[in-house]
């Protein structure tokens, strides 16, 4: 009888390694082809992320880029067309002002016949006229503007994204565009500081270098 046990809990014992056996082996096996279609996922979620980014990067280039110059015959200024047209955008006379590059006391002041634009203004007011008010939004968007009904997005008091920007590359002299872009969000401001830096660079004000080895540029 003993001897009878011995080899019965033998059988079993081998029987219980079979099973244990075959239950990894298809464990290992679920485990192995899972961890391969997390890496596909992860390599098609960066590609789709890579898109994105860049989308994104051309419509915002296409959103900033110069307005386009209006045929002679359409620059015409009239005090009466601009408060028409800015009402028909919604838009508050600081907005508007934004879109031309001028103050809104500069717009408001056109708007009452106190002065009247110089030539090259009445081109950009001319240039305005053509976009409507989705295009005029994401403009004042990635121009650092608020949208109509939005809190003003600068601080009373504190200074203009590119005064900002000025300061913050005077005393870090090389600065790249990730190291802005971090101040500006650490600073609490919305979006990215990259349109700003865009504006300050085609205006004189910033010199843009390329940085070797980095994403993105230095400016000093």
């Amino acid at each position: 009888m003993p001897n009878m046990m011995s080899v019965l809990n033998d059988l079993i014992r081998r029987l219980a390694r079979r099973e244990i056996t075959a239950q990894t082996k298809t464990l290992r096996k679920l485990n192995a082809q899972h961890r391969r279609d997390i890496a596909a996922l992860k390599r098609q979620t960066g590609g789709l992320l890579k898109a994105v980014a860049f989308l994104e990067g051309q419509e915002k280039r296409r959103v900033v880029q110069p307005l386009p110059a209006p045929e002679a015959g359409a620059m015409r200024f009239r005090a009466d067309g601009l408060r028409t047209h800015r009402a028909s955008l919604g838009l508050s006379a600081k907005d508007y002002g934004q879109l031309v590059g001028v103050s809104g006391l500069t717009i408001y002041s056109w708007e009452a016949g106190k002065s009247r634009p110089r030539l090259q203004q009445v081109a950009k007011v001319a240039a305005v006229r053509g976009i409507g008010k989705r295009e005029a939004l994401k403009r004042l968007d990635l121009l650092g503007g608020g949208r109509p009904g939005e809190a003003p997005r600068r601080r009373t008091g504190g200074p203009t994204a590119k005064e900002f920007i000025l300061s913050l590359v005077k005393g870090n002299k090389g600065a790249s565009t990730a190291e802005i872009n971090a101040a500006w969000i650490k600073a609490g401001r919305a979006g990215r500081a990259n349109n700003t830096l865009g504006l300050l660079v085609r205006e004189g004000d910033l010199k843009r270098m390329q940085a070797k080895g980095l994403r993105g540029s230095r400016y000093e």
